[in-house]
């Protein structure tokens, strides 16, 4: 692909330029508008114009892209921009922006995914390719078992054919070694060995080798074709897939090649004609392997090369962001696979809370709300807590209900910390205190008891913004889980109590909550460095691994009786937990329920939208990977309304709270 990349910065033009002839593209540098215009008028070819938005002098970028377009008008345009360009978004057009900072995967995935979407659209728009000689088997050819449709393709030694096994009924793929080729014997040897090779290869989603065999001049082996449709026929289609789709074919990729790279198998690399992708979604891929070269693969480029394959496939931000992540990663084969698997795991946990949240919930609810139709919420929280142990004594229980945890806050002194990735925070001005644990079902029933004795100051705690459709601060379910927590009962198939973390609360409900003690949520900095303390440990504790020491989801077991790695398959009591503590003394941070924050960010998959962040981990997520450094936004819709049974909050205060009453 020939490419224009303009840019007033010599050493960034440079750099860039040389990245991308690295990649086999030809690049050609210029520092201004008039001198790639003037450049651009001297070439007989242009697919790609790569410039800065804000050039200076009196042509913009955009300026020079229109301006080349009259010659070029096929010509592709991809910005970059040290600058906000909100006001220029009518000049943009449909073109891609890369704002600075942006690493070289990143530039490099954009620039393949022109080469391919370009690629594709001239297979789209050409006429049939006229076929230079004639097939060596003409249609109905029949060799032994097999009957010859048609040619697919031409290799310098050798012709592929779609053909159909007569005994069976099935398409196969017929490889024919050209039959000049019979009197040379290395090419005849290197043929046989091949077809060994891939008939060695044994794996569900790569195409195996059925038999190899000579019938009169013809030498040939055949193997399965791949179920479903190319990706250079979905190119061709215009088809798009979704970030989980996405997700799901990689993944059958990846399995195939970490399986051949384990084992040491030498390929070719992948082309679109080579992944095909079934009504499931399901990925297979035509088997590549062959004889060793000199050369040994790098797997890392391999692996970015077939993500930059998919980007013209992706459907929306969501999906491009996955093949950014994953390209960023620099991943090998094996890595992919295990990535990907965790973003499975991911996927089908969120769905299952989503379950979670829904069927089951509302079946359990009517079944509580029919046995305990005698019962009111209305009761004080206290008076529920007796209640709850004279059941327990009346059943003949060994002991009650636990009693609630003292409420209690933590100094955290201001001043520098490390934030996120190395960043040196000076922020934090002054010393704040945040509550030791997170908020509870207790705590919180007791701010329900007080809107419902006080119904005329509930207005006093709500924020600005909060949707009038909103006349509750009431969680989902409340009534089933509060009940079943009094008793240290189950909810949902799983074990509950008052000191269990108050969950589908949305950020009004932890907003109000919060103004109603006389605090506030914290920011995004407040909790970090609540959690990480001065020294940007990745955990709590420290900075080694320890399998169960925060209630993650190494053993989550959906619907299920998990738990045996941290103590608890859902929840876990506060009080109850004795390694997830930070330098401050501060508990849960990594685990148990993700917590809302007062920050407001750009949603990544919806930069137009601004939501509340979440931080933390909580007891469904498997993998403690940046567990105190993620920021995690609401999904399915992403607003502040959003509630699931894995999301709390604990609050923030900037005096300290009253000393404790005897």
């Amino acid at each position: 692909m020939v490419v224009i990349y303009v840019d007033p910065n010599a050493e960034v033009r440079l750099a860039r330029a040389t990245l991308l002839a690295g990649h086999g593209h030809t690049v050609y540098e210029a520092e201004d508008a008039l001198t790639a215009a003037t450049l651009a008028q001297q070439l007989p070819q242009l697919d790609l114009l790569i410039s800065e938005g804000v050039l200076g002098g009196d042509y913009s970028g955009f300026d020079l892209r229109d301006a080349i377009r009259d010659k070029f008008p096929t010509m592709a345009a991809l910005f970059t921009s040290r600058y906000d360009l909100a006001g220029y978004e009518e000049a943009i057009g449909s073109s891609t922006v890369l704002y600075e900072p942006f690493g070289e995967e990143r530039l490099v995935a954009e620039v393949e995914a022109v080469a391919f979407a370009a690629s594709a659209t001239v297979v789209q728009e050409a006429a049939p390719p006229v076929v230079e000689s004639p097939p060596i088997l003409p249609p109905d050819t029949v060799l032994g078992n097999y009957i010859i449709k048609e040619r697919l393709y031409e290799e310098p030694e050798s012709e592929t054919y779609l053909a159909v096994q007569q005994a069976v009924q099935r398409e196969v793929a017929l490889v024919l070694l050209r039959p000049k080729y019979l009197i040379n014997g290395s090419i005849v040897e290197a043929f046989q060995e091949r077809a060994r090779l891939k008939a060695g290869v044994a794996h569900p989603r790569i195409a195996p080798l059925f038999e190899s065999m000579m019938i009169g001049k013809n030498f040939f082996y055949t193997r399965e074709m791949p179920h479903g449709r190319t990706v250079k026929e979905l190119l061709r289609a215009g088809e798009k897939l979704s970030e989980k789709v996405l997700t799901e074919v990689l993944f059958g990729i990846a399995e195939a090649m970490s399986y051949a790279s384990g084992r040491s198998l030498h390929y070719r690399m992948l082309s679109p004609l080579d992944v095909s992708i079934d009504s499931e979604h399901q990925a297979s891929i035509v088997n590549v392997f062959r004889a060793p070269t000199e050369g040994a693969r790098d797997y890392k480029a391999d692996v970015k090369r077939l993500l930059a394959m998919f980007l013209p496939l992706c459907d929306g931000p969501r999906a491009r962001h996955l093949l950014d992540d994953l390209a960023t990663a620099n991943l090998d084969w094996e890595g992919l696979h295990k990535q990907l698997i965790s973003l499975q795991n991911q996927y089908r946990e969120r769905s299952l809370l989503k379950r979670a949240d829904t069927h089951e919930v509302k079946h359990i609810q009517a079944i509580n709300n029919a046995r305990s139709s005698r019962s009111r919420f209305a009761v004080a929280a206290l008076l529920l807590v007796f209640i709850g142990v004279i059941i327990y004594f009346v059943r003949g229980r060994n002991s009650p209900p636990p009693v609630p945890v003292k409420e209690s806050m933590v100094l955290i002194p201001g001043g520098p910390f490390i934030y996120q990735k190395g960043q040196t925070q000076t922020g934090l001005a002054s010393d704040y205190w945040i509550d030791r644990t997170e908020t509870t079902i207790y705590q919180y029933g007791l701010f329900l008891l007080h809107l419902e004795q006080h119904p005329e100051k509930a207005k006093a705690y709500d924020h600005s913004d909060q949707p009038k459709t909103k006349k509750s601060h009431k969680p989902k379910d409340w009534s089933s889980y509060n009940t079943a927590a009094v008793t240290a009962g189950s909810f949902n198939g799983q074990r509950i109590d008052l000191n269990c973390p108050v969950m589908n609360v949305d950020w009004w409900d932890a907003y109000a909550y919060a103004k109603w003690k006389g605090h506030r949520l914290p920011t995004e900095q407040e909790w970090e460095k609540a959690a990480r303390g001065t020294d940007g440990r990745e955990f709590p504790w420290g900075n080694e691994v320890r399998l169960g020491a925060a209630n993650l989801g190494e053993d989550y077991v959906p619907k299920g009786s998990g738990g045996s790695k941290d103590g608890a398959n859902y929840w876990m009591p506060v009080d109850k937990i004795k390694l997830d503590i930070s330098p401050y003394g501060v508990v849960g941070m990594a685990g148990n329920v993700e917590e809302w924050t007062s920050s407001i960010g750009s949603h990544p998959d919806f930069p137009d939208v601004l939501v509340p962040v979440l931080r933390g981990g909580h007891f469904a997520l498997r993998s403690s990977r940046n567990v105190l450094t993620n920021r995690s936004f609401p999904q399915d819709p992403p607003t502040p309304e959003n509630v699931t049974v894995a999301r709390g909050f604990r609050t923030v205060s900037n005096t300290p709270p009253p000393a404790e009453k005897p």
